[in-house]
This record gives C-alpha cells, sequence and structure tokens, in this order.
C-alpha cells in the first residue's frame, strides 16, 4: 500500500485532469476581459498570459504546503488552490505596475460583501479588493497579486491575477531558478539570501535606469542623441555581459572577457534602428528578451545549428559568411560571439547570420564609399573596382583569424581605411583600366593599412 499522501496526489491530479478543457476556456475569457477592461481605460501594458496550473506544479504544491494535513478530501483542496488559474499583465516599468492596479481598482467599483469586487458589466468575474496592495511576500518583496473567482453555473473557479514588470518577471526566473531548482537549504542561507536581495536591488535600479532612458527618447527635442546612444550602448552591452557570464559559470565553470563582442552586438542591434523615434520601443523589445534568456538553459559546448544554408548574393559576403561559419563551430571565441548574437536577435541562426554579413559588408565599405566611386567612374566600371576593394578586404579577414576582428571600433577603423583608400583612387586614376593596371601597388599599401589597425 502506498504512502496516504500520494493517494490524496493522485485524487488531486485526477480532478485537474478532469477540470482542464473547462479551466482552458476560463483563462482565455479572462485574458480577453483583462485586456478590453485596460484598452477602455487607455492603460499601457506590454502582453497579457495566463496559464493552467499543471500537474507537476499541483503536486509540488501540496508537498510544500502539507495539504494532507488540512484537507480531508482532495475536492475540498481544489476548491480552495487559489490559482488554479495565473493571469499575468506584463507592463514595461515598476512605476507602471501601481498604474495598472488603480485602472482595475476604478473598474471594479461594486461590492456585495467589502471582500470581492465587480464591474455591472460581468457579476461573474470578481477581484479580492479588499487586501492592501501590493502585498508582501514572504521573501520580504512586494508583488501585486491579486486572488480572483470566476462564477460558472453552481460553481466558482478561484484565479490569481499578477500585474509585473519587465524587471520583476525578470527577478521571478532568477529566484526560481535559484530558489526553486536547487535544495531547500538555500532558503535558509545567509549568503544566498543576501546575494538575492542585491540582485533585487541592481534590478531595481535598472529599471530606474530603463525608465529615464524611455522618458529622455520618448520625449522630442529634449535629448542629445550620440550620448543618450553611448548610455544606451553601455547599459545593455553590461546587461548581455551580466546574463552570459553567469550562464558561462553555470555551464563550464569558467568565464572568458566578452565585454567587446557584447559592445560589438548591442550596437549592431541600434544600427538597424532606422529612427530615433523607434529607440523607446527598442529598449522594452530588448529588455525583454534579456528577460526570456535568463529563463533559458544554454549549452556553450555544442555546435550552433543552422536551419538551412545561408544564401549572400555577392563575392564578398560568400567568402566571409564561408569563413565565419568553419571558426564559430571550432573556436570558443566564435561561438560565443555568434551564440549571443543569435540570441538577441529576432531572426532563425541562419536569417540573423546573413544579415549579419551584410552589415559587416555595408559597414567596411561605407555606402558614401561606394557612391563617390560609382560618381567618379561610372555604374560598372565603378562596380568592378568596389568588388576589387572587397576582394582585398576579405583576404585581410581570412588573414586575421581572431574575433577581435568583428569589434565594433576595428570595424570602424576599417571604414574609415577603406574611404581614405576610395578617395586615394579618385584623385590618382582616371578610369577602371588605369586602376587594375596598377592594383598591385595599391594592394599592397591598402592591404598593410589594414594590418596596422589589428596591430
Amino acid at each position: 500500500m502506498g504512502l496516504k499522501e500520494f493517494e490524496f496526489i493522485d485524487k488531486a491530479v485526477n480532478i485537474l485532469d478532469d477540470m482542464t478543457p473547462m479551466l482552458i476556456d476560463i483563462s482565455s475569457e479572462l485574458e480577453t476581459y483583462f485586456e478590453k477592461i485596460l484598452q477602455e481605460k487607455e492603460q499601457e501594458y506590454i502582453s497579457m498570459s495566463s496559464r493552467v496550473k499543471s500537474e507537476a506544479s499541483l503536486r509540488e504544491k501540496i508537498i510544500r504546503n502539507r495539504y494532507l494535513v488540512k484537507f480531508d478530501e482532495a475536492s475540498n483542496m481544489m476548491e480552495f488552490l487559489p490559482d488554479l488559474i495565473g493571469v499575468r499583465i506584463e507592463c514595461r516599468f515598476i512605476e507602471e505596475e501601481n498604474k495598472v492596479y488603480r485602472a482595475l481598482r476604478r473598474y471594479f467599483n461594486k461590492t456585495d460583501d467589502k471582500i470581492y469586487y465587480y464591474n455591472n458589466s460581468n457579476k461573474n468575474i470578481m477581484l479580492k479588493m479588499s487586501e492592501k496592495q501590493p502585498s508582501r511576500q514572504k521573501n520580504g518583496f512586494e508583488i501585486y497579486k491579486i486572488d480572483g473567482i470566476y462564477k460558472i453555473l453552481n460553481r466558482t473557479v478561484n484565479f490569481e491575477l499578477q500585474i509585473k514588470s519587465l524587471v520583476n518577471v525578470f527577478w521571478g526566473e532568477i529566484e526560481h531558478k535559484v530558489i526553486y531548482k536547487n535544495n531547500t537549504y538555500l532558503l535558509a542561507d545567509g549568503f544566498i539570501k543576501e546575494m538575492m536581495k542585491t540582485i533585487k536591488q541592481n534590478l531595481t535600479m535598472i529599471d530606474k535606469q530603463l525608465l529615464s532612458l524611455y522618458k529622455t527618447f520618448h520625449t522630442p527635442h529634449t535629448f542629445n542623441s550620440d550620448i543618450s546612444r553611448a548610455e544606451i550602448e553601455k547599459l545593455f552591452a553590461k546587461f548581455v555581459y551580466d546574463i552570459f557570464s553567469q550562464k558561462m559559470m553555470q555551464d563550464i565553470g569558467f568565464i572568458v572577457d566578452f565585454k567587446k563582442p557584447c559592445e560589438t552586438i548591442i550596437s549592431y542591434a541600434l544600427d538597424k534602428i532606422e529612427s530615433e523615434d523607434r529607440i523607446a520601443e527598442f529598449l522594452i523589445n530588448e529588455f525583454s528578451m534579456l528577460g526570456q534568456i535568463v529563463g533559458k538553459e544554454i549549452d556553450f559546448n555544442s555546435e550552433i545549428e543552422f536551419e538551412r544554408e545561408p544564401v549572400f548574393s555577392r563575392k564578398f559576403g560568400e567568402r566571409i559568411g564561408t569563413m565565419f561559419r568553419k571558426r564559430l563551430n571550432t573556436e570558443f571565441p566564435w561561438n560565443l560571439f555568434f551564440r549571443i548574437l543569435f540570441e538577441i536577435e529576432p531572426c532563425s541562426n541562419t536569417g540573423d547570420f546573413e544579415n549579419f554579413i551584410y552589415y559587416i559588408r555595408d559597414t567596411v565599405l561605407g555606402k558614401k564609399s561606394r557612391d563617390i566611386i560609382k560618381e567618379q567612374f561610372g555604374l560598372d566600371e565603378g562596380n568592378k573596382i568596389i568588388d576589387d576593394i572587397y576582394d582585398i578586404i576579405a583576404d585581410f579577414f581570412e588573414e586575421v583569424t581572431g574575433i577581435e576582428i568583428l569589434y565594433k571600433q576595428n570595424l570602424e577603423k576599417i571604414s574609415s581605411a577603406t574611404l581614405d583608400s576610395v578617395m586615394y583612387i579618385c584623385d590618382n586614376y582616371q578610369n577602371c583600366e588605369e586602376f587594375e593596371n596598377d592594383i598591385g601597388e595599391f594592394e599592397s599599401v591598402f592591404s598593410e593599412k589594414l594590418r596596422d589597425i589589428i596591430e
């Protein structure tokens, strides 16, 4: 005969299985309902999500909370559980959590018992607005967590509504990884408690920095764009470094210095923003993405896979694309660079790889340089000279095997050296034929300039 507690759990799981189809329908209706409320109140938020309690979560909760001792029957416990359904409203900043909560307070303005409140538009959905919010958790931190009930026929189903900013979603993922996926004795460990407190304080500071940057870019004509961009690059490069260094230590037991690759990748992401008006949106999307990475398992000792073969329209892209692919699954610094890039960028690995190669191509020989050549020599001859320059740069990329070739400052120096060489070509050659006849000497001088950049 098995343990009584496991018999109790099995009964509860069977009840959950029977209820799940109904719970899924209710959770979807709740999402729609709360979305409608926030839209009516013109309250900004990022996303609305819901989940139905899983079997594994139910089993763990019964044991952790000793429900066998508190309830005679599993059915009674299931009626009591406050979070059979969880609904989460995700907003951008900590200060917006309170704004969302106040919007809901204004909406749920009717009550029969001064505990649960509803709106006349739907008396079957009620929130427990009698308790002070935000509530204080066992760990000492605050959270907007409101109990709710959904009335259906002659019964009620409990749900839990949470309002969380990006930083607090981020924090929840970290706490789950550190606390719930480790032995319980860690909860009493003073060092762990202090570490978690420090992380929470740092995240709160990050929230304030993000809010300040957001307001800066959301208010027209009130900022120096160059300074603000530098602040964003520095801040987000640090975010990326902190997240990946922690995961690297967990996975392979050591950390290499990869601050400059982080700076390059964030600069690349910012370069794709078409106008300053989109920077505020970039801040939110990028931080949301970083929050998702926190909850992912990353294997730093695995090869990077491509969904299909990358395709490039020009010889330069083919050459350096082939070269990068050979290195990224051979040397750790190359693997790490593209692993971070692919995690941060929105496309598939192949799409992100193709886009980055195009970025390299357009950076090392910029549009300004290409336009100068075409204007001086015409379209056909100009394109021949441009191809020759790209060949020399590709030779240089093949010669320099280190990842430092992709660092932001080195790419900028290559672009500057290329522009100088383009001006030299325009000043010293009348046509493409003259240039071709003298290309050996030009290649020697230009290649030496490129080598000086890395040395």
